[in-house]
């Protein structure tokens, strides 16, 4: 009665005309809970068939299904062929071994006699002595019949981790009262077993089926089918062995079909239309498809309607399928004829073999996490602590010769987290940026509910070409998805994670690792070199930056420590993350919790804060729940409250696909559990938040436009517009001549076209042109003046310092000078400012109507209604002109609305003045 695979029958004697196979036999559950056969497995031939319970009709070969019937040549090896008969599905091999199994329990495993004294298994050993037949596969004498069922137990078979050789539950056998019952019930089979089978009881002896079901009566729950079960093994068994039975019962027939008693063997299949004329197999009871039709796999059709032969193999009328295992062709099988046509799985997806065919699966995927005080863990799960403050490399795709992937790169600028203290010894991500498609996208700290799509803030969630990016809200996150399986997430304080498919195994560089499965050389270096230095490490995947001053973090002894005193307290607090009967206990298997209970420890004592207690615990959270983890509400009122905006609730497992505004699924729609707030009763998801449905947003063309707003198309030819929820419409428009398609202060528009000279040594018109500025070409160049230099009134003049003197790399602008009626204004790269000789404080206003002030990382020297010069700590300079003096201009910058008759690099030379000194040649 065991509940596993069990060898029924296997060549023990192999040789050149006795070839190996083997039979075996799973045993489960049925439908009425009776332990039957649920699968037969014969491997011959070096080949796997396997049957499986309730599958009429098909059989698995070598893990791929086929139809019925099934004839192969195996090459030099032999000849199998499988065929339905009757009730039955029969497995013939050139040799003689015949294996029938009836899709539900009965099972017959059939050797020829030159296999006698040659096979063993618990069909027992073939030698004529019946009183032998408990055999161990050793050759010893099995000491009971559970013994002899385990010896032949078959291991590490798939899904029976858990399945039992003896018998589970009340085996104690029946009481008097369950088999007085039996003995009622199997005795209805005692008329039809005397009038029916009369003439088989002396091939094949009724007792042992009466037996069998007093046996089965007191192990099973439901016998509701079980006579009609057992008189059909009784009837097929009489009928193989050539034993005529008579009608018993009426039978249901099925559609085109009728039922026989005594029907063929053979039956008239699609692929063997006359099989009936040359079988030479007893008849047995089965459904006989009606004159002008014929069986294909398990229904009766005509002959016109019938499928294909692909291989030696029949495939039904419109079936599709993969051709190959690459699934690079599709093979359809229409109007009787094969049809071929090339394919492929597409982005985000690959091809393998799973239940028996191939298709195209999710790739499978690693994730890196970066959380806290920078805790890495690898895409290769090794863990580590890099304190920078600085702009890094998180992962890049690279090493992509000779492949079709995707080239990405994900970069991640870290800060000191002032938010916790005015001293603070932690640092974290305060910005994401993802690069893919030729896009770049910004998450940043706190900009909730928004993204920059190259330069432009949008919106959640934002759809960029029909689902190549999506970038939305699910949870506590924002969320970068990629249709080939990059996403990124980042929760705007705390928590980063980068997942890439398994297609870019080895494929990536950076702090998230290499990928490739070991862990000794995860510390890989933009040379391809190996270090055990995480700072080298770290800081070597630093994004250089001009201007931007920050750290490579801590080493040693130089890192903060948390004092022993105050490890108890903290420990107790951050216990819940590993707590065994704690609210993330069903996780604890799938992610282990030791290192985020260190980090939480470490990150809580340096800050001495319950927020950040509170982020510790989440990160945890928000992993387990990314791999399907079912995690319990761990927030109290006193522990991690979350306040939730207007018209929502929190909720452990909040899904926006729940209640999304009318048009958000078009956009998108995560159908996700994730901690976070969902909406009350009445009010819908509009991608950020919950809302009346009529004031939900606007979704146009995978844009979000809040009620009210208009969004400028990237080409400027089109702008959306969303005068209320859900009439979201589009309206053509163009730019002016002198105006530029661009983005500005994160908007989308036609704008005043800027001249700009870049930190990269790029020079960019007013009209556009670009052009690099050589390192041997510095000194003083003017940018842009008025023409008319003979008055005062309106008149500027705008210089830019370019230098490169001995250095590396481009030329820069190390400073500006402007010049305006009444006013020399000076500014070198650290913004110090000097007007007419004096050092200035900043912001200052001029009596003339120029102003200077610096806003974030920008000193901007304005003259209203004429100019406005803006240079960064990153040494770039933008110039923008009105359309007043537009018109008047001279300079390197050129005019907006004129095209330049010379090279850019030949006009930036042309405005050099003679009367300012150059580095020496």
């Amino acid at each position: 009665m065991g509940s596993c695979s069990y060898v029924l029958a296997k060549n023990m004697d192999v040789d050149a005309t006795h070839p190996a196979f083997e039979v075996i036999a799973k045993n489960a559950k049925s439908a009425d809970s009776l332990l039957t056969v649920s699968e037969v497995t014969i491997n011959v031939y070096g080949n796997v068939f396997r049957i499986v319970r309730k599958e009429i009709g098909l059989v698995w070969f070598n893990d791929e299904m086929w139809n019925l019937p099934l004839s192969l040549r195996l090459s030099s090896q032999g000849e199998i062929s499988l065929q339905q008969s009757g009730l039955s599905v029969v497995f013939w091999t050139d040799f003689g071994l015949t294996v029938q199994y009836d899709w539900r329990e009965y099972v017959k495993v059939t050797v020829p006699s030159s296999f006698m004294g040659r096979v063993g298994g618990l069909c027992g050993n073939f030698d004529g002595n019946k009183n032998n037949d408990l055999i161990n596969p050793d050759g010893s004498v099995a000491k009971s019949i559970e013994a002899l069922g385990k010896s032949w137990r078959v291991p590490n078979q798939r899904d029976e981790q858990d399945c039992k050789d003896e018998c589970t539950g009340d085996c104690g056998g029946c009481s008097w009262w369950r088999r007085t019952k039996a003995d009622v019930f199997c005795g209805v089979m005692t008329p039809i077993l005397d009038l029916s089978f009369k003439d088989c009881h002396a091939v094949i002896e009724p007792h042992i089926f009466f037996d069998m079901c007093k046996f089965d009566y007191c192990r099973g729950s439901d016998m509701k089918n079980y006579i009609c079960n057992m008189l059909e093994v009784y009837t097929d068994a009489c009928q193989r062995a050539g034993v005529k039975v008579h009608d018993w019962r009426k039978f249901q027939h099925c559609q085109h079909s009728h039922f026989e008693y005594c029907g063929n063997a053979c039956p008239a299949t699609c692929e063997d239309q006359s099989a009936p004329s040359s079988c030479k197999t007893p008849c047995v009871q089965t459904c006989t498809c009606d004159e002008g039709y014929f069986l294909s796999g398990n229904k009766c059709i005509r002959k016109e309607e019938c499928g294909c032969q692909y291989n030696g193999h029949y495939v039904q009328p419109g079936e599709t399928f993969w051709g190959d295992d690459q699934c690079t062709e599709i093979i359809t099988c229409t109007s009787g004829k094969i049809t071929r046509a090339k394919s492929s799985c597409g982005l985000g997806k690959t091809c393998a073999v799973k239940n028996g065919v191939s298709s195209c699966q999710a790739v499978k995927s690693a994730v890196c996490t970066i959380s806290g005080d920078p805790h890495y863990n690898t895409f290769d799960h090794v863990k580590y602590d890099f304190m920078g403050t600085c702009t890094y490399t998180a992962s890049e795709s690279c090493h992509l010769d000779g492949t079709d992937l995707t080239p990405f790169t994900v970069v991640v600028d870290n800060e000191k987290w002032y938010a916790m203290s005015n001293d603070p010894k932690v640092s974290v991500a305060k910005l994401v940026a993802v690069t893919i498609y030729g896009n770049t996208i910004i998450l940043r700290r706190n900009q909730v509910g928004l993204a920059m799509v190259n330069g432009a803030i949008m919106n959640l969630p934002v759809n960029l070409n029909d689902g190549q990016i999506v970038i939305q809200q699910i949870g506590a996150n924002d969320v970068i998805s990629t249709n080939f399986g990059l996403k990124v997430t980042y929760d705007l304080v705390y928590h980063v994670t980068v997942t890439v498919p398994d297609t870019y195994a080895g494929k990536t560089c950076g702090l998230c690792g290499n990928f490739n499965g070991k862990t000794d050389d995860e510390f890989q270096l933009p040379d391809g070199k190996i270090t055990k230095d995480v700072t080298a490490f770290g800081s070597s995947w630093k994004v250089g930056l001009p201007g931007v001053v920050c750290e490579n973090g801590c080493e040693g002894d130089n890192c903060p420590k948390c004092p022993a005193s105050k490890k108890p307290k903290i420990e107790s607090e951050c216990s819940i993350i590993t707590d065994p009967k704690g609210p993330f206990a069903a996780c604890h298997d799938v992610i282990d919790p030791a290192s985020y209970y260190r980090d939480c420890v470490y990150d809580v004592c340096v800050t001495e804060g319950i927020q950040m207690l509170c982020h510790s615990i989440n990160a945890y959270v928000i992993d387990c729940q990314d791999v399907g983890v079912k995690v319990l509400n761990w927030r109290t009122p006193n522990l991690c409250p979350l306040t939730c905006p207007t018209n929502s609730h929190y909720s452990i497992c909040a899904s926006p696909c729940k209640t999304p505004c009318p048009g958000l699924t078009s956009v998108t729609c995560a159908d996700v559990c994730a901690e976070g707030c969902a909406c009350n009763t009445g009010y819908y998801f509009d991608g950020t938040g919950c809302v009346p449905q009529d004031e939900c947003s606007c979704y146009i063309n995978g844009k979000t436009l809040k009620i009210g707003e208009t969004v400028v198309a990237d080409d400027c030819t089109v702008k959306y517009i969303c005068p209320k929820s859900g009439h979201g419409h589009t309206e053509s428009m163009s730019c002016a001549i002198d105006e530029t398609c661009e983005v500005k202060n994160g908007i989308r528009g036609c704008h005043a076209k800027q001249c700009i000279m870049g930190n990269n040594g790029v020079f960019t018109t007013f009209n556009g042109r670009v052009a690099d500025v050589g390192r041997k070409d510095s000194g003083m160049y003017d940018l842009v003046t008025t023409c008319d230099s003979t008055t005062t009134e309106g008149w500027f003049r705008i210089l830019m310092d370019l230098q490169s003197c001995g250095q590396t790399g481009p030329v820069i602008a190390v400073g500006i000078a402007a010049f305006f009626d009444g006013a020399f204004i000076t500014v070198n790269s650290q913004f110090e400012t000097w007007v007419n000789g004096l050092r200035a404080t900043l912001p200052i206003k001029l009596e003339n109507g120029v102003s200077i002030q610096v806003t974030n990382d920008l000193l901007v020297i304005e003259k209203k209604s004429a100019v406005v010069v803006s240079y960064s700590r990153s040494q770039e300079i933008t110039v923008t002109v009105s359309d007043s003096v537009a018109e008047q201009l001279c300079g390197a910058c050129g005019r907006p609305a004129e095209s330049l008759s010379v090279s850019v690099q030949s006009n930036v030379f042309e405005w050099s003045p003679v009367h300012f000194t150059t580095c020496p040649q």
